[in-house]
C-alpha cells in the first residue's frame, strides 16, 4: 500500500532479527536497560504507586510482571502502569527529532505483550527496533509544530509507537499492521497543560501509550480496522495535530537509517532541554573554585524551545522543578549535580536555591537556533562579583549520540537506578539478562527478575 501508514507497515512486517544490524541490536539492548532502570527508580514516586495500586485492582489476571510489583497482572494494566513509572523521574531516553521519549512507550508494551505471548528476546529486539523507528519517524515528520501546539509527542506519536511495536510481535502481516497504526493514530493523546500546577499527566501520556498501542495492535489482529491514510489525510494526524508538517520524512531512508540510533541517554533528572545549561554549568563549576555567594549573576542563553518552555521559576513540586531551567541552574552550581535527590522536598525548598533561581536569566540565542534538530546546545555565563565572567559553550548535551559519554556510563548509571530497588546480586542478574537477550526462549526469564519478592 502506497500510504505512509502503508510503507510503515511494509517495513515493520519485514523486520527480524537476523537483518538487524549488530550496532542496531547492541543500541536496542541499551535502551532496553536504560528504560527498565528509570522505571525501576521512578517505581518509588506517587504516581507511580497509584498506577502500580490500581492496575492490580483492575485486573488481577496473571498475564504480564507489573514491575516491582509481587507478580503479574493483566497485560493492558501492566503496560499502563509500567509506563508510568518509567517516566516519573526524567531519566528516560529520547530522540531530538521528534521531540520526545520512545523507550518509555516501547519497552512496556513489548514486555508485556512480549511475556503474555510467550516471546523470546529475538522477537522482543525486533519489536523494540519497530517501535523505536516509527516513533522516530512519526514524530519528525510532525514536529516542531505538533511540540509548539501544546502536545505531548510522548503519548500522541509514542501511540504509533507501541502498537508498531506490539503489531511485530504478534506479527501482523502489512493488512493488519497498516490497521493497527491507524487506530493507534485515532487513541493518540497527550497535552502539556500538566505545566501550569505540576499534576501528573505527563506520566500518564506514556502509560496510556503503551496500553493503547498494545489495544490496536490486539483489535487489528481480530480485524477491527484503522484508517489507511491515518498520518497524511486531510482529516488525519498530521492535519489535526500540526500547523506544518514533513510527511516525506515518514519514510526518508527507511531500511536503511534506523531511528533507534538517534536516541539520546539522559545522566540529568531533569527535562531534557535543561541538559546543556547543566553541562554548560557544570564545566564551568569544575574548572573555576568559586562560592555561590560570589555570583552576581548567571545568563543562560539557549535555542528558543527550551528558553520559552522551561524558564519558569514557580517551582514547588518535583514535576516543577522538572521542568525548570533556573531550578537546574542553581542546584548543579550548588550541589553539582541535578540527580534524583535534587528534587526532593528538602532541597525543593531550599531557600539558598530559590534565592540563586532569582540570579538566573534564560534568553534565546538566534545562533543557536539555526543549529536545532541536529544540535541542542546552550552557552552559560556565570558572572561574579569581582567582575569574572566565567563561560562554557556545550554543543551536544551529553548521552546524545554526538556525545554519547564512556561506555560504561550506561551501565554506570542503570546500577545505580536500579540498586533504589534491588540489591546487587539481583541487579548484576537483570545486567547479564539484557546483555544476552537474544538467548532468552521466554521474555519471563527477564520479567521475572523485575519482581518484588
Amino acid at each position: 500500500m502506497e500510504t505512509l501508514t502503508g510503507k510503515l507497515a511494509h517495513f515493520i512486517a519485514g523486520l527480524n532479527y537476523q537483518s538487524l544490524p549488530g550496532e542496531v541490536i547492541r543500541k536496542a539492548k541499551h535502551c532496553l536497560m536504560d528504560t527498565l532502570g528509570a522505571a525501576l527508580a521512578g517505581s518509588k514516586t506517587p504516581e507511580a504507586k497509584v498506577a502500580k495500586k490500581l492496575a492490580e485492582k483492575l485486573n488481577p489476571k496473571k498475564e504480564s510482571t507489573l514491575f516491582t510489583g509481587r507478580g503479574k497482572i493483566g497485560v493492558l494494566e501492566a503496560a499502563m502502569a509500567n509506563g508510568i513509572m518509567s517516566h516519573a523521574l526524567e531519566l528516560d531516553d529520547g530522540n531530538r527529532y521528534a521531540q520526545g521519549h520512545p523507550g518509555i512507550v516501547t519497552v512496556p508494551a513489548t514486555l508485556a505483550l512480549a511475556e503474555k505471548e510467550k516471546k523470546g528476546g529475538k522477537d522482543v529486539i525486533s519489536s523494540l527496533v519497530a517501535g523505536y523507528e516509527v516513533f522516530g519517524r512519526v514524530g519528525a515528520g510532525g514536529n516542531p509544530s505538533h511540540f509548539n501546539r501544546g502536545f505531548h509527542t510522548t503519548g500522541t506519536v509514542g501511540t504509533f509507537a507501541a502498537a508498531a511495536a506490539a503489531g511485530r510481535l504478534l506479527k501482523l502481516n502489512e493488512s493488519k499492521l497498516v490497521s493497527a497504526l491507524g487506530i493507534a493514530g485515532s487513541q493518540a493523546a497527550g497535552l502539556f497543560a500538566f505545566m501550569a500546577d505540576g499534576t501528573m499527566t505527563k506520566t500518564l501520556h506514556a502509560g496510556k501509550a503503551a496500553q493503547n498501542g498494545i489495544l490496536a495492535a490486539y483489535l487489528a489482529k481480530e480485524g477491527f480496522t484503522g484508517p489507511a491514510y491515518i498520518l497524511e489525510d486531510k482529516w488525519g494526524f498530521y492535519k489535526a495535530f500540526a500547523d506544518a508538517s514533513n510527511p516525506g520524512r515518514v519514510v526518508e531512508g527507511l531500511g536503511q537509517k534506523y531511528e533507534i540510533m538517534n536516541t539520546y541517554v539522559k545522566y540529568h533528572a531533569s527535562c531534557r532541554h535543561s541538559h546543556a545549561p547543566v553541562d554548560a554549568i557544570l564545566d564551568i563549576r569544575s574548572r573555576n573554585p568559586f562560592r555561590p555567594e560570589d555570583i552576581e549573576k548567571v545568563d543562560v542563553y539557549t535555542y528558543s524551545i527550551a528558553a520559552k518552555l522551561i524558564d519558569g521559576k514557580q517551582v514547588s513540586t518535583p514535576i516543577t522543578g522538572k521542568m525548570s531551567l533556573p531550578y537546574a541552574a542553581a542546584v548543579a552550581i550548588l550541589y553539582g549535580r541535578v540527580g534524583l535527590g535534587e528534587f526532593k522536598p528538602k532541597v525543593l525548598n531550599d531557600q539558598a536555591v530559590h534565592a540563586l533561581m532569582e540570579k538566573v536569566d534564560v534568553y534565546s540565542d538566534p545562533e543557536l537556533d539555526k543549529l536545532v534538530p541536529d544540535h541542542r546546545g546552550a552557552r552559560a555565563e556565570i558572572l561574579l562579583k569581582d567582575g569574572r565572567k566565567l563561560t562554557s559553550e556545550i554543543l551536544d548535551p551529553k548521552g546524545e549520540p554526538e556525545n554519547p559519554g564512556s561506555s560504561s556510563d550506561i551501565y554506570d548509571k542503570f546500577r545505580l537506578l536500579a540498586s533504589t530497588v534491588f540489591k546487587a546480586a539481583k541487579v548484576e542478574k537483570i545486567v547479564e539478562k539484557i546483555e544476552n537477550l537474544e538467548k532468552a526462549k521466554d521474555i519471563s526469564e527477564l520479567n521475572s527478575l523485575l519482581v518484588v519478592r
